[in-house]
């Protein structure tokens, strides 16, 4: 497995092995993951949205950092996170920490299956001081339709702030597949709203992979906005 990505505002996961790589990008924006971030692995995310909340039309934005540890594959994986929730005020004036375990459940000729679990809003420090903690459970698989010209990635879960404004427990559910080599799509049903992402890269930028996401997408929650967050992601922060 090549990254597993959480980006604030729209969950960002972008997992593939190495041949579906560099064939096509799967991607699935919205929620968690099944996956952690693979040992070795940093990222650094921007998101930018052109509103706050349903109350607040002010637009903002969000700083993340991440790093993996340990094999999921072969034990456990551990992602930890950092994030700045506010880029408008004093920069880091407000924030969180994460944290996912991951594990790999079963891996097949043509699918793979991971579960993970993950807890977020964790030492929160200014407007996110008083923040419930949040914990997700999820199981992903990866496979490959059309006699395996496009890879797959379904995700289910559940999670304790997914209804009632993110006060109730709530499923989650989604699907991403890859299209091209620099473009994939994705639907997700975050819990009581809908998530329809985009992730892209292109070609001369290594390593940096762009996220559109349109969320609330059926206004179903008047919480409809675009958001929009670039990552940055090296592999070999530990050496090989």
């Amino acid at each position: 497995m090549v990254a597993a990505l959480a980006a604030p505002g729209a969950a960002l996961a972008q997992v593939a092995d190495s041949d579906a790589q560099r064939q096509k990008l799967v991607t699935l924006v919205g929620i968690p993951s099944g996956t952690s971030a693979p040992h070795g692995a940093v990222y650094f995310s921007l998101s930018g949205a052109n509103r706050q909340s349903a109350t607040n039309d002010d637009p903002d934005g969000s700083l993340s950092f991440g790093v993996g540890f340990g094999s999921a594959e072969e034990a456990i994986g551990v992602q930890l996170s950092a994030t700045l929730t506010s880029l408008t005020d004093d920069f880091g004036d407000s924030g969180y920490f994460g944290i996912k375990a991951s594990r790999r459940l079963h891996a097949g000729e043509n699918a793979l299956t991971y579960v993970s679990l993950s807890a977020d809003r964790l030492g929160g420090w200014g407007a996110a001081e008083d923040d419930d903690v949040r914990a997700d459970l999820a199981f992903t698989s990866f496979t490959r339709i059309a006699d395996g010209a496009y890879p797959v990635m379904l995700t289910l879960g559940a999670g304790t702030h997914r209804r009632d404004d993110e006060t109730e427990p709530g499923l989650f559910a989604g699907a991403g597949i890859g299209l091209t080599e620099n473009f994939g799509a994705s639907l997700a049903w975050t819990g009581e709203t809908a998530t329809l992402g985009a992730s892209f890269r292109i070609d001369g930028l290594e390593n940096v992979y762009f996220t559109l996401a349109g969320e609330d997408i059926f206004d179903q929650k008047d919480r409809q906005r675009v958001s929009f967050t670039a990552s940055f992601v090296k592999f070999d922060l530990f050496g090989r």
